[in-house]
């Protein structure tokens, strides 16, 4: 009689799901849709409401919008009551910003709404509606380009070693560091500038580094770029400007701001020659010569194997092992926001069939959901202990794709928006 009852009591529950999720209310709304700019932020807001009382807050994300780049940076959602139809309800409200890169219409797919019980479990689903929005190149500005729209734009740089007063050889680096800063636009929602150099000189690109700040609701964000050009060889190079153009909302004209390039002198080292004497004297000067020539040898040995070296190093710091490495250093710290980051990084320097090898590890996927939902969605959460597992789980997934006898086939190019409902904001595709 008993197991008759718990049966009973397990199938009303059961049925009590689906009508719960029918009763569920997600309302989607677009801050504009009209008279909206390449790179300009759009916000999106997606309201789910629970009739009487909530069990837990919802998981809730936005797919993949063409032309778009889709972030979330709240880690928290607003809490709402409202009253339908006489009854009344209470939920969350979930804030979104959607980034046009291109003009025309763009299609903002619905958001998708994953319930849960008090326990935290998946207990059914609910969306939104799609939403649309209508963009245009503004006037005087490529579109095609790193466009930043906000009300206010500012990017200074620094070199080091200072190129006026360094004296480099083959082989020898400069730093050339910018920040860019942008009211209301957060660091993952500026475009990569265009770093080019002459022939003759490497560039190596440091991932880039984010320090947003938030106040009283608006964020400003804040993106450093580092990179670095190694020069192979003895010459005269003209590194160019770099140029950030923007559009002014508030005046509604095209801006730029430009940061100077530089001139670069690469010297060979000279050799010292000896004067010629008498006869008589010759064997002091020649032994002297010797010495010198010695010491040249030995000097020019030390410079080729010092160019060597930064050579290899600066390949290393752009290589999958770096990233790999810095991957595995951070993550133990339990910071989700630079471990995120540092994910990135690594799985965008893996060979195509080996990131979909990683991705599809089982124990790889779980981690980075939790990490994505820890910073853009709900029911996250992160931890140094976290983080240890992530680090111990990218080595054995890695070790198993590189062994792997048969690769999978290519998969399509990494989704440009976040899994989770992006602190940041960060794109998806770490799952």
């Amino acid at each position: 009689m008993r197991r008759l009852g718990v049966l009973a009591l397990a199938v009303a529950w059961a049925g009590l799901i689906p009508a719960q999720a029918a009763d569920i209310v997600v309302r989607t709304m677009l801050d504009q849709t009209g008279g909206i700019v390449v790179g300009q932020p759009v916000h999106l807001r997606v309201d789910v409401l629970f009739p009487g009382s909530m069990p837990r807050p919802p998981r809730v994300r936005v797919g993949d919008a063409p032309g778009a780049q889709v972030l979330r940076f709240e880690t928290q959602g607003v809490t709402l009551s409202a009253d339908i139809g006489g009854q009344p309800y209470v939920g969350q409200q979930f804030e979104f910003v959607v980034f046009p890169r291109r003009q025309g219409s763009i299609d903002i797919p619905p958001a998708e709404v994953t319930l849960l019980d008090a326990a935290g479990n998946a207990a059914g689903t609910a969306r939104g509606d799609a939403q649309r929005i209508t963009v245009t190149a503004p006037p005087g500005i490529d579109a095609s380009g790193p466009v930043i729209a906000a009300d206010e734009v500012d990017a200074t740089q620094r070199w080091e070693p200072n190129p006026e007063q360094a004296r480099l050889k083959p082989g020898g680096a400069l730093v050339r560091i910018v920040r860019r800063t942008a009211e209301g636009v957060p660091a993952m929602g500026m475009a990569d500038l265009a770093f080019t150099a002459p022939e003759g000189v490497r560039i190596y690109r440091d991932p880039p580094r984010s320090e947003d700040r938030m106040n009283r609701g608006v964020v400003t964000g804040s993106r450093i770029d580092r990179v670095t050009y190694v020069f192979e060889k003895a010459g005269s190079y003209d590194l160019p400007a770099v140029v950030q153009p923007w559009w002014d909302l508030d005046g509604a004209q095209a801006r730029m701001v430009t940061l100077a390039g530089t001139h670069v002198a690469v010297t060979q080292p000279g050799v010292a020659a000896g004067p010629r004497s008498a006869p008589a004297r010759l064997w002091p000067y020649g032994l002297g010569t010797g010495i010198v020539v010695c010491l040249v040898l030995i000097w020019f040995g030390r410079r080729g194997r010092s160019r060597r070296w930064q050579e290899r190093r600066a390949a290393y710091q752009a290589s999958e092992a770096a990233a790999r490495a810095a991957l595995c250093r951070v993550a133990p710290g339990g910071d989700a926001s630079l471990t995120y980051r540092a994910l990135s990084t690594w799985l965008g320097r893996l060979p195509v069939p080996v990131r979909s090898a990683v991705r599809a590890d089982a124990r790889f996927a779980a981690l980075a959901g939790d990490l994505e939902r820890s910073l853009f969605g709900e029911g996250g959460g992160w931890s140094d202990d976290r983080g240890r597992d992530l680090r111990r789980v990218v080595k054995e997934a890695y070790r198993a794709a590189r062994q792997a006898p048969e690769r999978a086939p290519p998969a399509a190019l990494p989704p440009l928006n976040p899994t989770g409902s992006a602190a940041g904001a960060a794109q998806n595709g770490l799952t």
